[in-house]
């Protein structure tokens, strides 16, 4: 795990992918909602009102847990894509095997790396998020104020746990293919496509209604939404009990983890 996290801090992958998630966040959380509230006059004063609060500090939790949903998944899913498989060029992989056989521990080294990694990148997204607040507070005049200690951890435990569960899916997905590039292609395309079309399909077919609070997005949407989040699903989050939707997400990162130990332990290295 030592190792994995040093590869993590001397990566620029990782950097890059990161910087990426981050300026989503300033972009599409707070000025995009901060120009628009600015522009907008069909609105009452309390929606315009409600739109410049939601960008203020207080706001701050369902600013960062709403964007995950649409916008942080397939961040998450390049980040885990980067820890399964960056290993797999130039003969890398082989060479650690070699003097490193016990391949559970291996695994499981790269799981928490990763986990710790999530970890990491969402206090840092909750600090850039408070600071993008304080910006426009200082450019309204208004006072501002955090959310209480409770809304906080709350809403960095829904980020954490909705961050694990998409880069664990892009982790198993880099194992299953030994390919970067094509787990990245494949992770986007499930997630900007596959699921958005199951949503879509949702609201003109009931029977597919349970489909989506299967879905990575829509059990993410169900904590975005208990947070004070959006969650950005056109159809709004599935009808699920928040226990429901935590359930659904440990259920994706045990499947998703257990796949991939057990489909490194049983095959070659190349």
């Amino acid at each position: 795990m030592s190792a994995e996290l040093y590869g993590i801090r001397h990566r620029g992958s990782y950097l890059a992918a990161s910087a990426v998630w981050l300026l989503q966040i300033v972009l599409f959380a707070y000025v995009a909602n901060y120009v628009v509230s600015l522009t907008l006059t069909d609105l009452d004063a309390n929606q315009i009102q409600a739109m410049k609060d939601s960008v203020l500090p207080a706001g701050i939790t369902g600013a960062v847990v709403g964007s995950l949903p649409m916008y942080g998944g397939p961040v998450m899913i390049i980040l885990g894509a980067l820890m399964g498989a960056g290993d797999q060029r130039a003969g890398m992989l082989r060479t650690v095997l070699s003097r490193y056989p016990e391949r559970g521990r291996f695994m499981s080294a790269k799981l928490v790396a990763l986990t710790l990694l999530v970890g990491a990148l969402m206090v840092v997204t909750f600090l850039v998020a408070f600071i993008c607040g304080l910006t426009v507070a200082v450019i309204e005049g208004t006072q501002w104020s955090l959310p209480p200690v409770a809304d906080l951890a709350a809403g960095l435990g829904a980020a954490w746990l909705i961050g694990v569960a998409w880069a664990v899916f892009g982790f198993a997905i880099a194992v299953l293919t030994r390919s970067l590039a094509g787990t990245i292609a494949i992770g986007l395309l499930w997630a900007l496509v596959v699921e958005q079309v199951l949503h879509g399909l949702a609201g003109v077919a009931a029977a597919l209604e349970p489909v989506r609070g299967a879905l990575l997005s829509g059990a993410s949407a169900v904590l975005a939404e208990a947070v004070g989040g959006t969650g950005g699903m056109p159809a709004g989050a599935p009808d699920l009990s928040l226990p429901v939707g935590i359930g659904v997400l440990a259920a994706w990162i045990v499947v998703g983890g257990t796949v991939a130990v057990v489909v490194f332990r049983r095959r070659d290295v190349e």
